[in-house]
């Protein structure tokens, strides 16, 4: 609602851009840790606290400034994410299902907020936009999943040159939005330079 009040007229394209690249768990986690909320989670497993250290020397690479988008290139802890979901939930309970207290609560920590001018795509959905249109062939993604590393290539044909990044990671969604990444950069360089 927030970006439908605030940019009226949007396309719905772009609205549905826009939320999926602020209300996702990438964004969420980030968010928590910005804020420091890790540091009040209870848990008994050590996977756990070894998966949330490692978010957290992630946290350190990435820039401070942003929490939504794309950019990251590792997974983050679901729990991370769910202490924001969780946060808000027990706001909109207490303050009698007030959606707006509910926003006006959380934003602080969601903020920046994405704007029209800071909205970038998923890279899956970018390469795919990007192939539809300049009518390039996209191979079928090859995926597989060996001793807990998930492996997936992304390949792309265009002009008769074959574009290709094999991602080798234990999350196989980071692993497409990473192979995705290289290829759609691979791929922009090239026109480019025509």
């Amino acid at each position: 609602m927030h970006f439908y009040n605030t940019y009226p007229g949007m396309s719905p394209e772009k609205l549905t851009d826009m939320r999926s690249a602020s209300v996702n768990n990438d964004c969420y986690a980030l968010s928590a840790v910005k804020a420091g909320l890790q540091k009040h989670i209870l848990y008994t497993s050590h996977q756990l606290h070894k998966e949330i250290a490692n978010t957290i020397i992630n946290f350190e690479k990435l820039s401070s400034e942003s929490t939504f988008g794309w950019e990251s290139e590792t997974s983050f802890p679901k729990v991370l994410g769910d202490v924001i979901e969780s946060l808000a939930g027990a706001i909109f309970v207490d303050s009698g299902y007030d959606k707006e207290l509910v926003f006006q609560s959380i934003r602080p920590l969601l903020e920046p907020l994405i704007t029209p001018e800071t909205v970038k795509l998923h890279p899956a959905k970018e390469l795919n936009e990007l192939c539809q249109k300049m009518h390039f062939d996209m191979k079928k993604p090859v995926k597989s999943r060996e001793n807990g590393v998930s492996s997936i290539t992304i390949e792309v044909e265009a002009n008769g040159v074959t574009y290709r990044h094999t991602s080798n990671v234990s999350d196989k969604k980071i692993g497409k939005k990473v192979a995705c990444k290289e290829v759609l950069e691979a791929l922009k360089r090239a026109l480019s330079l025509k």
